[in-house]
């Protein structure tokens, strides 16, 4: 960091600045601030990450907003990079964050107030801090983040989110072997970071690099002892934290996002609860980078990243009293693909919303493009059920999606689908051209009655738009493990050949399917490596070593209606 250049641009910088917490850990953070002046207000970004680059392939330099009157302090978390102590994701971030808060509003060139920001972790660590109310935060603005290590993060469904947590781990091995000099667990990072997005299904789960290896990284271990959403996870749980959070708060995300799910349910939450001012912006970006270029599709130039200056409104308006840019923008502004354009709203769920069915149909083969399934708003009648064989050695191929963390790495952003659809193994419905277009914005579910000969096993469900040419692309998906099919708290097998009914959270979307398009429904039992492989055989999580292949039967009649239920929203 040379000082030389940042005082020649008004900017006074500081390395490896000491903090010491309640319990006697020093964290170091970098200091920005502007060099002349009297006190201003602090902006803290917190991170896992490394705070030497400060999340800087998504957001402006911390310079950048110490130059519009901030000083930014920007920490690395406990036992990351320059910082004492022993890292677990999340475990006394909410303290950390208090003690660094009010370390800030004591400096003699803070004013006393203090805001937050950051995406990922840094997004839910600013709620966490919040949750135990330090006076000096005033605002934060987390974006991009889960509501806890489990649903959501590490599981979806009571499946494993394999190429998140696979790829999140490749992202943090690497500071945590050289902190323990651990050269051999440094060069298994580099060759998990090659094969990252790379995974063969003919690997057992316990033969993932950092699944259960190298000791460098001994809270996923953790993860994976406990798939059931159990007391062990309360730890990081934010749901039951939200009440208690009373500042204003920016929530910032993209519809490719893996954690787009939770963060709009944490912000409906805050927002019906009222106690301050909670302000959306939904661009249609995956999780990185935030860009007008996301998967396959140019969204154009309205796409393009322009969070840093929303947030500077934001935080004049919080911190310095300064209202005029901000008022001059919405509650709820979000990008609305398909139709490819911003949209703004005074809320979300946006008003007009409803709930509507469309219903699967066939003459009993749905199987691949080749089938005969269809998808209408019609409720079925009297209809054959479709098959198809799900072998664990062979799952159906990630195309695309809502993952984690970056695209080369991982299955993320939109993608056509063709190449899984024309698997007999991948039921698939589709509608008639639309003659209107259909926008939809909310939660996306499904409900299928199906049965499998296997005790456990996975359904996957998902919402494609399928263009004139042919393309079908993804907007969204979801998947549940059968054994947690009643809850994420507990396991309970089926009964081979016994009829269920699934319920199926099949994320969120704000999607405008134009005219002359058609809505598709893809419905199989794997989607890997996005989800780790339901190996269909019972026993507990990660014995995978024994494969059962299963027959499955997906119902669409007048006593078992599967269908997709969508968010339509009045008027399109």
């Amino acid at each position: 960091m040379s000082a030389s250049a940042f005082e020649a641009a008004g900017i006074h910088a500081e390395k490896d600045v000491a903090i010491k917490m309640r319990d006697g850990v020093t964290l170091r953070a970098n200091l920005f601030r502007p060099a002349h002046g009297g006190p201003v207000p602090a902006l803290l970004l917190r991170l896992p990450y490394n705070k030497d680059a400060a999340q800087t392939y998504v957001y402006a330099h911390p310079a950048w907003y110490a130059r519009h009157g901030y000083a930014v302090l920007v920490q690395d978390s406990r036992g990351r990079y320059a910082s004492e102590g022993e890292f677990y994701p999340l475990r006394l971030d909410g303290e950390d964050g208090f003690d660094t808060i009010e370390w800030c509003a004591a400096q003699p060139w803070c004013d006393g107030q203090v805001g937050s920001y950051g995406f990922s972790i840094p997004g839910i660590n600013q709620l966490l801090a919040a949750h135990l109310s330090p006076p000096a935060l005033k605002t934060a603005i987390p974006a991009f983040y889960p509501s806890g290590m489990h649903d959501g993060f590490v599981y979806v469904g009571g499946a494993l989110s394999m190429a998140t947590l696979g790829q999140w781990s490749v992202v943090i091995a690497a500071d945590a072997a050289i902190r323990k000099g651990d050269m051999a667990a440094l060069a298994e990072v580099v060759q998990a970071d090659q094969q990252s997005g790379k995974w063969h299904p003919g690997s057992p789960l316990k033969d993932t690099p950092f699944f259960t290896k190298p000791d460098s990284l001994p809270f996923i271990a953790d993860y994976l002892a406990h798939p059931s959403m159990d007391d062990y996870w309360r730890e990081w749980d934010l749901p039951p934290r939200l009440d208690g959070i009373d500042i204003p708060c920016l929530h910032v995300s993209g519809w490719y996002d893996s954690f787009i799910a939770k963060t709009l349910e944490s912000y409906e939450t805050l927002s019906r609860a009222a106690h301050a001012e909670h302000r959306l912006l939904v661009g249609p970006w995956y999780h990185i980078p935030w860009t007008q270029q996301v998967g396959c599709i140019d969204f154009g130039d309205e796409a393009r990243n322009f969070v840093d200056d929303y947030q500077i409104a934001w935080l004049d308006a919080q911190l310095k009293g300064e209202r005029g840019k901000l008022d001059a923008l919405p509650m709820v502004r979000i990008f609305v693909t398909g139709a490819d354009e911003w949209r703004d709203c005074d809320a979300w769920p946006l008003a007009g919303t409803a709930a509507e069915n469309w219903y699967l149909h066939s003459g009993g083969r749905a199987n691949s493009l080749s089938g005969d399934g269809s998808l209408t708003r019609q409720a079925p009648g009297e209809e054959g059920a479709d098959f198809f064989i799900y072998s664990p050695e062979a799952p159906v191929e990630s195309l695309g999606g809502q993952s984690c963390c970056l695209p080369d790495r991982a299955p993320m952003g939109p993608a056509d689908q063709r190449p899984a659809e024309y698997r007999n193994d991948v039921l698939v419905y589709s509608s008639a051209p639309l003659e209107a277009p259909l926008f939809v914005a909310g939660k996306v579910s499904a409900v299928l009655h199906a049965a499998s000969s296997a005790v456990d096993t996975d359904f996957t469900v998902k919402l494609c738009d399928v263009w004139p040419d042919g393309r079908a692309i993804n907007i969204t998906q979801g998947i549940i493990r059968a054994r947690y099919r009643e809850s994420l708290e507990r396991e309970v097998m089926l009964e081979p050949n016994r009829i269920y009914e699934f319920a199926i959270s099949a994320g969120m979307a704000c999607h405008r399917f134009a005219a002359g398009h058609r809505i598709r429904v893809e419905v199989s039992s794997s989607n890997f490596p996005h989800f780790d492989r339901n190996p269909n055989n019972g026993k507990p999580f990660g014995e995978d070593d024994k494969m059962v292949t299963a027959s499955q039967t997906v119902f669409h009649d007048s006593l078992r209606p599967s269908h997709i239920q969508l968010p339509v929203v009045a008027g399109g």
